[in-house]
């Protein structure tokens, strides 16, 4: 009678084991999968999720139910792990290396040297940390680490301060382009030219170089757009022109519209996708200065303040602008991606489009791209520890879930193109076409400097020339003092 129990269990536990994948390093065991676990999506899991954390490897071996064997020996091997599937296939597990896939896999084993197990400590900022910290803990749960997740409101800002006063350090920060100036001078992060990963987007890498290094490896972006109200605007075509823009508030303001559009016309950020429409190359010169009296600057601001004058654009300060959008109020305003999700979660009509074309010029208005990324530590004692956690967190699965999720454009341009986002088209437009935020200390300047004068120019107190000539004074002024 015990024997007729106990038959069926050890049948199913045999079962089991013929139906596991073990994966090892240095032949000891490591997990064994069945496939059932999280890890595992509709496309499988790559190697590198199922494996613990490596500081380096160089040879996989491979072992099959038939006894066939499959060896790949390769110096970056440790790099490419990620780029390996593993999937659940008739019963048993596929292998899928760069030349082909191997069938019935029943055991992997890499030969490298694991990472010793540290404790990590990010510091994570702006929209979207709760999704981020769900990206970290399983990471953390998958390789059996210990990681400290802080929500750091100016993680920057507290990394100089704390470095300063000697206290305790995170492993990695999250950064914007505007702070890595004075977090290189301050000497808080390292470069991370010695690993910065491959498929990421150019303008991307160029928003975090300074001195010729690359300082952080970007994981998102956002893009400034136009967004309008379905209700009062039928539609705006991608290739709208300012000719187009003009005559559609002048409309609506005819039509009884109070406010046909709206932007934060106070800021440069606002100011900056029309000089580069009315033909300015560059926002920072060769040398590191700024030219603010240029022509295309002021035929930027000659047209803004036209637009204001006849009352076609409505100039107003985020929140305000914002919150009559959302009322129905506001027609049409600037914004960046960012507000996608919020918009979502309101349940308000909108649409967006991208920057209208200057005819004269035959440039559209380029949007700022504002780049987030992930900076290590000089501090840090776990710097292969750090690259991996971002290795992870810049691959494509996880660039997918975080971008569809929120709406941000991810690094890895592989990733938007999977993602799914309804404004997938609008936002390629965008990026495309976008101006990176400058590293450089003279743009802080400019930003800071401008968005004090512009208030001149917007009130009628001072015209374009007078106020482009008195903020190119200060701002050298302050270049030079510093």
């Amino acid at each position: 009678m015990l024997r007729k129990i106990c038959l069926p269990a050890i049948i199913l536990l045999l079962a089991v084991e013929l139906h596991a994948i073990n994966i090892s390093v240095n032949s000891e065991l490591w997990k064994s999968y069945s496939g059932g676990e999280t890890v595992f999506d509709r496309s499988g899991a790559n190697l590198e999720d199922l494996a613990p954390v490596l500081f380096d490897a160089w040879t996989l071996s491979i072992e099959t139910s038939s006894g066939e064997s499959r060896v790949l020996s390769r110096d970056d091997l440790c790099e490419t792990l990620s780029s390996i599937a593993v999937i659940k296939k008739n019963g048993g597990f596929s292998v899928i290396l760069p030349d082909g896939a191997v069938e019935n896999v029943l055991s992997v084993n890499i030969e490298g040297e694991k990472l010793r197990p540290r404790p990590l400590e990010i510091w994570i900022s702006w929209e979207g940390t709760d999704l981020l910290k769900t990206e970290i803990e399983r990471y953390a749960e998958l390789h059996e680490l210990e990681i400290n997740v802080l929500e750091v409101p100016k993680p920057a800002s507290k990394l100089i301060s704390v470095s300063r006063s000697s206290g305790g350090v995170p492993d990695i920060i999250m950064v914007q382009s505007g702070s890595i100036n004075s977090l290189v001078k301050s000497e808080c992060i390292q470069n991370v030219d010695f690993f910065y990963p491959s498929g990421l987007i150019e303008s991307g890498r160029a928003a975090f170089s300074l001195e010729g290094r690359s300082w952080a490896v970007p994981f998102y972006y956002d893009a400034q757009m136009f967004f309008y109200n379905p209700e009062i605007i039928s539609s705006v075509d991608d290739g709208w022109t300012f000719d187009d823009y003009e005559k559609l508030c002048s409309d609506l303001k005819t039509s009884g519209v109070d406010i046909p559009s709206s932007w934060n016309a106070y800021s440069a950020s606002f100011l900056i996708p029309f000089q580069m429409a009315f033909g300015k190359e560059s926002l920072i010169n060769g040398d590191g200065s700024i030219t603010i009296t240029d022509l295309p600057t002021k035929d930027a601001l000659d047209y803004v303040l036209d637009l204001k004058e006849r009352e076609l654009m409505i100039p107003m300060e985020r929140d305000a602008m914002t919150s009559l959008f959302i009322s129905g109020e506001a027609a049409m305003i600037i914004s960046a991606s960012y507000s996608i999700p919020h918009f979502q979660k309101l349940g308000i009509p909108f649409r967006a489009a991208p920057f209208p074309v200057n005819r004269q010029t035959g440039r559209r208005a380029s949007p700022l791209l504002d780049f987030k990324a992930f900076a290590i530590t000089k501090k840090t004692r776990n710097t292969t520890g750090a690259r991996r956690l971002i290795e992870y967190l810049c691959s494509e699965a996880v660039q997918q879930r975080f971008s569809s999720g929120l709406s941000k454009l991810p690094a890895r341009t592989s990733a938007l193109e999977q993602s799914g986002n309804p404004f997938y088209r609008q936002l390629m437009i965008s990026s495309e076409c976008g101006t990176v935020i400058p590293v450089d200390k003279a743009y802080s300047v400019y930003k800071n400097t401008m968005w004090k004068m512009l208030r001149f120019g917007l009130s009628g107190r001072m015209d374009s020339r007078q106020l482009l000539e008195k903020t190119q004074t200060l701002v050298d002024k302050n270049l030079n003092y510093n």
